[in-house]
Formats: structure tokens, C-alpha cells, sequence
């Protein structure tokens, strides 16, 4: 699952939420908890009014329905594409789009249709470049390789791991890197950062969950514990928020 932001409330912080599919339940910690969608779809949330709030969405695998709540519903994809909503044109708005894995197919719309990658790959896409656009990228379990379309093709990380691209650095000057490329092992805990650091966080089984929980531009690490409702911010917080079969609605 591909997830644009978590910021709910529009303050710049990203917030700890969930996705519970078997009844279209979607719960934000501090805001509320409301329905929409139903069992089978899969949460496509993104800021697609540019106004630096998350709306929620959904898409519908089997027929390729994407819903965002109060603003619109339209049909992109067909059966069995993944969702991977983001600004993938630099304007400030969440674009729908999908990634069809049989095929390497990337579709985002009202904007273009290429083919990145080969049958197998999971999408990663992200802001690698740091410049406020999502780039298209995937990631190859079977060998780990990293490629970043128009950037880079990098090996790291191994079968079973899970890619969590997510700007974990600074420069000098104190602007943010764009995207680094990073692995969860969730064998271990495992968090792995190519060039910067490797560090234990979480146990077997845990969810790895990234966001910008601070507000200071830089994500963080965290995990989501699904047989507990397991909520813990490296650095930040442990809270209970969720249930067994909820999805975290992070990065």
C-alpha cells in the first residue's frame, strides 16, 4: 500500500490514524472516527484539494473506483492495479494513480502512461529528488534493487524486507534530503537507511509506519504492533490506537 500523507488536521504534523476494511471504518486519533468505503477497498488518502490537509479515500480493486470523501468519485485502473496517489506534477495536489505489477505499467492521471519496472516489483514512489515531486520508482524483492526512474539504480535490502523510502536527513543548511532509499526487515526490526544508518526498532510482525509526526519536515520512524493496536514514534510516543486487522494510515 502506497500512501501520499497523513496529515488530517492540516497542521503540518502527521497524524496517527487507521483504516479498519471490513467496515469501511476510518479513525483518527484526536479528530474523530467516521464510514466510508466498504470491505474490499483499500485506503487511498492524499491531499488532493492542495490545501495541505489529507482527504479520505478509497479505491475499489475490483472495478478500479477511486472515492474521495465530499469531493469526488471517478473510475481509473482496472482489477488488480495498486493505488499509488501523489503530487506527481509538482502542484501542491495529490494525483490519482496506479501501478499495475504484471505489467510495470504506471498510469497517473490527467498527466501520463509509461512502463518502470518488470512483473513482480513493488511501487516506492517518492520525493528522491527533494524537489516537492513524487518520482516514479520500484523495488525488486527478489534482488534488491532500488530504481528510481531518470535518477538512480541501487542495490539494497534483500528478499522479505519492506522498502520505506522517506527523507530521514538533513543538509547542512537544514533543508531537507529529498526521499532516501531504506528497508524494514520484519524479521528483526530491522531499519536500514543506504548511507546513513542501521538501527533495531519494533519486533517480528510489527508494521513499519513513516510520517513527519513533529512537524519539523523530517519523518519518523515508528511501527504499528496489529495484534495489540501497537502505536510507537521512535523518539516521540507510545500509544494504544487501533485494533487486530487495522491498516495504519502512514507512509
Amino acid at each position: 500500500m502506497v500512501l501520499d500523507s497523513g496529515d488530517f488536521t492540516g497542521d503540518g504534523r502527521a497524524d496517527i490514524a487507521v483504516f479498519r476494511p471490513e467496515k469501511g471504518l476510518w479513525a483518527v486519533r484526536g479528530l474523530g472516527r467516521i464510514y466510508f468505503g466498504r470491505a474490499g477497498d483499500v485506503p487511498a488518502s492524499g491531499d488532493y484539494g492542495g490545501d495541505g490537509i489529507t482527504e479520505v479515500a478509497v479505491f475499489r480493486p475490483d472495478s478500479g473506483l477511486w472515492a474521495v470523501r465530499d469531493v469526488t468519485r471517478f473510475y481509473f485502473g482496472s482489477a488488480g492495479d495498486i493505488p499509488v496517489p501523489g503530487d506527481y506534477s509538482g502542484d501542491g495536489t495529490s494525483e490519482a494513480a496506479v501501478f499495475r505489477r504484471d505489467s510495470g505499467l504506471w498510469a497517473v492521471r490527467g498527466l501520463t502512461r509509461l512502463y518502470f519496472g518488470t512483473p513482480g516489483d513493488l511501487p516506492v514512489p517518492a520525493e528522491y529528488f527533494g524537489e516537492g515531486i513524487r518520482e516514479i520508482a520500484v523495488f525488486r524483492p527478489s534482488t534488491g534493487l532500488w530504481a528510481v526512474r531518470g535518477l538512480t539504480r541501487a542495490y539494497f535490502g534483500r528478499e522479505g524486507d519492506r522498502p520505506v523510502p522517506a527523507v530521514y536527513s538533513w543538509y547542512g543548511s537544514g533543508y531537507p534530503f529529498g526521499a532516501g532509499i531504506a528497508v524494514f526487515r520484519p524479521t528483526s526490526g530491522l531499519w536500514a537507511v543506504r548511507g546513513l544508518t542501521r538501527l533495531y526498532f519494533g519486533s517480528a510482525g510489527d508494521t513499519p509506519v513513516i510520517g513527519d509526526f513533529t512537524g519539523n519536515s523530517l519523518d519518523e520512524t515508528g511501527i504499528f504492533r496489529p495484534s495489540s493496536g501497537l502505536w510507537a514514534v521512535r523518539g516521540l510516543t507510545r500509544i494504544y490506537f487501533g485494533t487486530v486487522g487495522d491498516i495504519p494510515l502512514a507512509k
